[in-house]
């Protein structure tokens, strides 16, 4: 293993699961972790144990940002006064609101919407996966089609944008047609096709991702409309193995802000990919603050360790399909490969 170079954490956000999901996303990257409820005094601490670290050399985080969510945004009824916290407990500007509103909680509280636009986002991410039946039975939950209807028109009706985003499936494939129509129906301005990550939950979809064919069933209309066009459904997957069944450099996914997901039991995972056991960083509780950024700093994981050394051509040949049609995006492939090094070679005493 190479040595890394020391380097100070220069930014980092630190998200805590306090509530949970009012959802079974059955393409959620993050899969189906059981809802929890951290207190706001665990939020606290949880921000405290972040200040008080620092790394070999003395030196502090020098930015934190503290996020009461990693799934769900706003579930908790008590969204105003933790969004405060939030801010209260980060450094000026590292408390953030994204493109994501709670859809449940759009369709149940009336005062929501007006809120959120007032502190927030000027556009909110609407998801489908078809009609009513298809999105209910994807976001695991009935009710849930009917949910993000009203999302929409309540956020419309706040001067927030509804961006509406489609996950095609297999099984919707004939539905696109009335989805297109709906779509027309209400106005939608702002819309894009988009895939799913083959991780956590999705890796259980595999049987619904489409292949290179289905392409041809998405109506002309949703295509032109889509804002990213078919880009992020990706190719079919033979096309990348023959790009990449020689890469000699590892995988090393990466994001643009570090971040660690705290779940309800304490277990603290790094962003770059699903909360699996061969990416856990350890438990804030029992390993304490300083093993888990010692972990995280040195890339101490498996996963972390497989993303940085293990060359790509070598996770292709050996889990990837020369002749496969399922449709990636080159980063959704990666994850796949990951996921598949995972199950296969990971052991929790190793």
């Amino acid at each position: 293993m190479n040595t890394i170079p020391y380097e100070p954490v220069k930014r980092l956000a630190v998200m805590a699961d306090m509530a949970g999901c009012p959802n079974r996303c059955r393409h959620c990257w993050l899969g189906h972790k059981p809802n929890g409820s951290m207190s706001r005094e665990d939020f606290r601490e949880i921000a405290a144990e972040f200040r008080r670290y620092r790394d070999e050399r003395g030196d502090p985080i020098e930015r934190l940002g503290f996020f009461s969510w990693w799934r769900e945004p706003d579930f908790r009824s008590d969204y105003r006064e933790l969004w405060e916290l939030e801010k209260e407990l980060s450094d000026p500007g590292e408390a953030k609101r994204f493109e994501l509103l709670s859809t449940w909680r759009l369709a149940r509280d009336e005062t929501y919407a007006p809120w959120a636009a007032s502190v927030g986002p000027k556009v909110c991410q609407i998801t489908f996966f078809g009609m009513e039946e298809t999105t209910d039975w994807a976001m695991g939950r009935k009710g849930a089609f009917r949910d993000q209807l009203s999302a929409a028109k309540r956020c419309r009706d706040a001067g927030i944008e509804p961006r509406w985003q489609l996950f095609p499936l297999k099984r919707s494939l004939g539905e696109l047609d009335e989805f297109q129509k709906l779509m027309e129906d209400a106005g939608v301005k702002s819309f894009f096709l988009n895939g799913f990550t083959p991780e956590g939950a999705g890796i259980d979809l595999w049987d619904d991702r489409l292949e290179k064919e289905d392409l041809a069933a998405i109506p002309p209309e949703l295509k032109a409309r889509s804002q990213d066009g078919l880009r992020s459904l990706g190719v079919p997957e033979r096309e990348l193995f023959g790009k990449l069944s020689e890469e000699q450099s590892p995988p090393q996914i990466g994001v643009q802000i570090p971040a660690l997901a705290v779940d309800a039991s304490f277990d603290i995972y790094p962003n770059l990919a699903e909360p699996a056991a061969w990416w856990r960083l350890g438990n804030l509780r029992t390993d304490g603050v300083e093993k888990v950024m010692r972990v995280f700093k040195n890339r101490g994981t498996p996963g972390m360790r497989a993303n940085e050394e293990i060359p790509l051509g070598v996770l292709v040949r050996r889990f990837g399909d020369p002749e496969g049609n399922k449709l990636f995006t080159r980063g959704d492939y990666l994850a796949l490969l990951l996921h598949r090094w995972g199950e296969a070679e990971y052991r929790p005493d190793r």
